[in-house]
Protein backbone atom coordinates (compact mmCIF):
# COMPACT_ATOMS: atom_id res chain seq x y z
CA UNK A 1 0.00 0.00 0.00
CA UNK A 2 1.13 3.57 -0.87
CA UNK A 3 0.97 3.89 3.09
CA UNK A 4 3.68 1.54 3.62
CA UNK A 5 5.85 3.35 0.90
CA UNK A 6 6.49 6.46 3.18
CA UNK A 7 8.11 5.69 6.19
CA UNK A 8 9.58 8.01 8.77
CA UNK A 9 12.24 6.49 11.08
CA UNK A 10 10.35 6.66 15.13
CA UNK A 11 11.79 8.77 17.47
CA UNK A 12 13.10 5.40 19.22
CA UNK A 13 15.70 5.23 16.56
CA UNK A 14 17.57 7.78 17.94
CA UNK A 15 21.02 7.33 18.55
CA UNK A 16 23.46 7.78 20.99
CA UNK A 17 26.08 10.09 19.50
CA UNK A 18 29.38 9.99 20.81
CA UNK A 19 29.02 13.43 20.78
CA UNK A 20 26.73 14.42 22.99
CA UNK A 21 27.59 18.37 23.13
CA UNK A 22 27.77 18.80 19.65
CA UNK A 23 24.29 17.53 19.96
CA UNK A 24 23.07 20.04 22.58
CA UNK A 25 24.60 22.91 20.76
CA UNK A 26 23.29 22.38 17.78
CA UNK A 27 19.49 21.43 18.67
CA UNK A 28 20.29 24.71 20.52
CA UNK A 29 20.80 26.59 18.01
CA UNK A 30 18.07 25.48 15.94
CA UNK A 31 15.65 26.25 18.68
CA UNK A 32 17.25 29.24 19.06
CA UNK A 33 16.57 30.01 15.23
CA UNK A 34 12.79 29.36 15.39
CA UNK A 35 11.90 30.96 18.05
CA UNK A 36 13.82 33.82 16.28
CA UNK A 37 12.45 33.71 13.14
CA UNK A 38 9.15 33.31 14.75
CA UNK A 39 9.20 36.13 16.45
CA UNK A 40 10.47 38.32 14.16
CA UNK A 41 7.60 37.48 11.11
CA UNK A 42 5.22 38.12 14.65
CA UNK A 43 6.66 41.40 15.13
CA UNK A 44 6.34 41.90 11.39
CA UNK A 45 2.70 40.89 11.78
CA UNK A 46 1.91 42.95 14.71
CA UNK A 47 3.61 46.38 13.05
CA UNK A 48 2.20 46.05 9.84
CA UNK A 49 -1.54 46.32 11.30
CA UNK A 50 -0.70 47.67 14.67
CA UNK A 51 1.64 50.87 14.06
CA UNK A 52 2.26 53.46 11.22
CA UNK A 53 5.70 52.00 10.15
CA UNK A 54 6.96 48.31 9.87
CA UNK A 55 10.71 47.13 10.24
CA UNK A 56 12.55 46.31 6.82
CA UNK A 57 14.54 44.13 8.28
CA UNK A 58 12.37 41.36 9.65
CA UNK A 59 11.73 39.76 6.39
CA UNK A 60 15.59 39.46 6.00
CA UNK A 61 16.39 38.17 9.75
CA UNK A 62 13.48 35.71 9.27
CA UNK A 63 14.89 34.31 5.83
CA UNK A 64 18.29 34.17 8.12
CA UNK A 65 17.12 32.25 10.68
CA UNK A 66 15.43 30.28 8.63
CA UNK A 67 18.63 28.90 6.31
CA UNK A 68 20.57 28.60 9.67
CA UNK A 69 17.52 26.62 10.92
CA UNK A 70 17.95 23.99 8.34
CA UNK A 71 21.51 23.81 7.95
CA UNK A 72 21.89 22.82 11.34
CA UNK A 73 18.54 20.87 11.49
CA UNK A 74 19.51 18.42 8.47
CA UNK A 75 22.74 17.45 10.52
CA UNK A 76 20.61 16.42 13.51
CA UNK A 77 18.08 14.48 11.11
CA UNK A 78 20.74 12.58 10.23
CA UNK A 79 21.80 11.32 13.77
CA UNK A 80 18.03 10.98 14.84
CA UNK A 81 16.94 9.03 11.57
CA UNK A 82 14.51 12.11 11.20
CA UNK A 83 14.28 12.03 7.46
CA UNK A 84 11.07 10.71 5.72
CA UNK A 85 12.06 8.21 3.40
CA UNK A 86 10.85 6.28 0.23
CA UNK A 87 11.82 2.13 1.32
CA UNK A 88 9.58 0.88 -1.34
CA UNK A 89 12.79 -0.33 -3.15
CA UNK A 90 14.52 -1.09 0.23
CA UNK A 91 11.75 -3.23 1.34
CA UNK A 92 11.71 -5.70 -1.44
CA UNK A 93 15.71 -6.55 -1.25
CA UNK A 94 17.39 -8.96 1.12
CA UNK A 95 19.15 -7.86 4.26
CA UNK A 96 22.26 -7.54 2.27
CA UNK A 97 21.81 -5.70 -0.67
CA UNK A 98 19.24 -3.73 1.52
CA UNK A 99 22.40 -3.06 3.50
CA UNK A 100 24.55 -2.48 0.86
CA UNK A 101 22.26 0.45 -0.77
CA UNK A 102 22.35 2.06 2.46
CA UNK A 103 25.94 1.90 2.74
CA UNK A 104 25.85 3.41 -1.14
CA UNK A 105 23.41 6.15 0.01
CA UNK A 106 25.04 7.13 3.00
CA UNK A 107 28.41 7.32 0.60
CA UNK A 108 26.89 9.25 -1.56
CA UNK A 109 25.27 11.86 1.08
CA UNK A 110 28.89 11.94 2.56
CA UNK A 111 29.97 12.72 -0.77
CA UNK A 112 27.71 15.40 -1.97
CA UNK A 113 28.06 17.20 1.54
CA UNK A 114 31.65 17.16 1.62
CA UNK A 115 31.32 18.83 -1.56
CA UNK A 116 29.31 21.57 -0.41
CA UNK A 117 31.54 22.02 2.26
CA UNK A 118 34.61 22.49 0.17
CA UNK A 119 32.62 24.86 -2.63
CA UNK A 120 31.16 27.07 -0.14
CA UNK A 121 34.57 27.82 1.30
CA UNK A 122 35.37 30.13 -1.75
CA UNK A 123 31.63 31.31 -1.98
CA UNK A 124 32.13 33.03 1.31
CA UNK A 125 35.79 34.48 0.07
CA UNK A 126 33.78 35.82 -2.45
CA UNK A 127 30.98 37.65 -0.85
CA UNK A 128 32.91 38.71 2.31
CA UNK A 129 32.84 41.63 0.77
CA UNK A 130 28.95 41.98 0.22
CA UNK A 131 26.76 43.11 3.19
CA UNK A 132 23.11 42.10 3.12
CA UNK A 133 20.50 45.05 2.62
CA UNK A 134 18.36 45.51 5.12
CA UNK A 135 20.42 44.29 8.28
CA UNK A 136 24.02 45.23 6.74
CA UNK A 137 25.05 41.54 7.58
CA UNK A 138 28.47 40.58 6.04
CA UNK A 139 26.62 37.73 2.96
CA UNK A 140 30.22 35.58 3.97
CA UNK A 141 28.25 35.21 7.41
CA UNK A 142 25.02 33.76 5.56
CA UNK A 143 27.22 31.52 2.97
CA UNK A 144 29.10 30.02 5.69
CA UNK A 145 25.30 28.11 6.11
CA UNK A 146 26.04 26.18 3.62
CA UNK A 147 29.70 24.90 4.77
CA UNK A 148 27.93 24.32 8.12
CA UNK A 149 25.18 21.72 6.37
CA UNK A 150 27.66 20.19 4.48
CA UNK A 151 29.87 19.67 6.85
CA UNK A 152 27.88 18.46 9.82
CA UNK A 153 25.97 16.29 7.50
CA UNK A 154 29.15 14.58 6.12
CA UNK A 155 29.86 14.05 9.60
CA UNK A 156 26.86 12.72 10.88
CA UNK A 157 26.66 10.45 8.02
CA UNK A 158 30.03 9.21 8.35
CA UNK A 159 29.29 8.58 11.69
CA UNK A 160 25.87 6.72 11.03
CA UNK A 161 27.99 4.71 8.38
CA UNK A 162 30.80 3.74 11.02
CA UNK A 163 28.29 2.49 13.07
CA UNK A 164 26.11 0.69 10.58
CA UNK A 165 28.83 -1.25 9.62
CA UNK A 166 30.51 -2.33 12.99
Amino acid sequence: SANRSFKQNPASEMTKSPFPTLDKVLGFLVNLSFILMIAVVLLQIIARYALPWSPNWTEELARFCFIYLVSMGAALAVKDNGYVSVNFLLDRLSPKYKSLLENIILVCIIGLMFTQFVVSLPLMEIVRIQRSPSMNLNMAFMYGAMAIMGLSVAFYSTLKLIEKNR
